[in-house]
């Protein structure tokens, strides 16, 4: 039986309502996973899988060795289905729009894959994005702009639109959260500006996802699972709006169902169902505790780990410490390896 999700607060402009949220009870969110060794500070890496995900990955596990893979992933289809509505709804798109794959850059060159993008065409970023992607982009020949920004790094809406007016790229891609820092880019605004521009938005979530509001408006979205959702490793999703799916260049394999709809051949055929399995338990059980209260705790956890972190010698915390979400980033200052001290410290 899956867990029936509860209310959890209102949308406004693409924002969670914080005074409706519901109590979000971190002591049983940590009772239902098994006994840490460590002090788990690195959900940005990998959240910690319930026991519950954990069983469901393996009961499919079993599954496809006693009657087979194939039989076994007809036997879950329901699973799958709701799965996918799921992500949709978390990411303001409707089903049809979401296709599994295995991880945030298998999603990213998918969209690259089928995309009408020129070559050479224009990619506006900020300063903050995230460096593979940026890497990928350049791979791909195509031409990198940067967006101002304010003093923290967040996109500039307003300078924002008055480039889309004068000089639009071809695309722009934002990093929602940063993993390097506390810093949550306004992108429902910034969807908004490109929207009405005509410009497409592509927005990496794969800090978001679990963490803040992802229903942005973009044009494409894409995450893992195995972050703030808590999902197994090796299992990513990629959504798309609506009213881009007939655009995309999708290669229609005699293998598929001739009336799958675009962005669902973008899916991985080969893949691993048992993490998907996994991660439709990660996405109900999510639901169940509320987005919006496991939000509003994250920014709490946030505020105060950076302010514990403000006084501590020979550290400095980077970014606003008001920021969202619970992303904390910390430099040396007394010259010490980073790497070392990492290591120091799981040891």
């Amino acid at each position: 039986m899956w867990p029936s999700p509860r209310a959890a607060g209102n949308r406004v402009g693409g924002l969670w309502q914080r005074e409706d949220v519901t109590a979000f009870d971190p002591i049983a969110w940590g009772a239902r996973r098994p006994a840490g060794t460590v002090l788990h500070l690195d959900s940005a890496a990998a959240g910690r899988q319930s026991r519950a995900t954990l069983e469901a990955t393996a009961a499919h596990a079993r599954l496809e060795a006693e009657c087979g893979a194939y039989v076994a992933q007809a036997q879950v289809a329901d699973v799958l289905t709701r799965l996918r509505a799921d992500v949709g709804a978390l990411f303001g798109v409707p089903a049809a729009g979401v296709a599994f794959v295995e991880s945030a850059s298998a999603a990213l060159a998918a969209l690259l894959d089928t995309w009408p993008l020129l070559p050479g065409a224009a990619i506006a970023v900020v300063a903050a994005e995230w460096g593979p992607n940026i890497e990928t982009f350049e791979r791909r020949g195509l031409r990198l702009v940067e967006l101002a920004t304010d003093g923290f790094g967040a996109i500039d809406v307003a300078a924002l639109e008055r480039r889309l007016a004068t000089d639009p790229p071809a695309l722009v891609h934002l990093t929602q959260t940063t993993s390097h820092r506390g810093l949550v880019q306004p992108v429902s605004a910034a969807a908004a500006a490109c929207r009405a521009a005509g410009v497409p938005l592509w927005v990496d979530a794969a800090q978001a996802i679990g963490h803040v509001d992802t229903a942005t408006g973009a044009d494409a979205a894409y995450a893992p699972g195995r972050k703030w959702l808590a999902g197994p490793r090796g299992v990513g999703v990629l959504a798309v709006a609506a009213d881009r799916w007939e655009s995309l260049d999708v290669p229609r394999s005699a293998m598929l169902p001739s009336d799958l709809p675009p962005v669902g051949c973008l899916e991985s055929q080969e893949a691993h169902v048992a993490g998907r399995i996994g991660l439709a338990n990660a996405v109900r059980e999510y639901l169940a505790d509320g987005p919006a209260a496991i939000a509003a705790r994250l920014d709490q956890v946030g505020r105060s780990t950076r302010e514990r972190l403000a006084d501590v010698p020979g550290w400095a915390v980077v970014g606003d410490p008001k920021a969202p979400g619970a992303i904390t980033g910390i430099r040396p200052t007394a010259g010490q390896d980073v790497t070392s001290v990492r290591r120091q410290l799981l040891d």
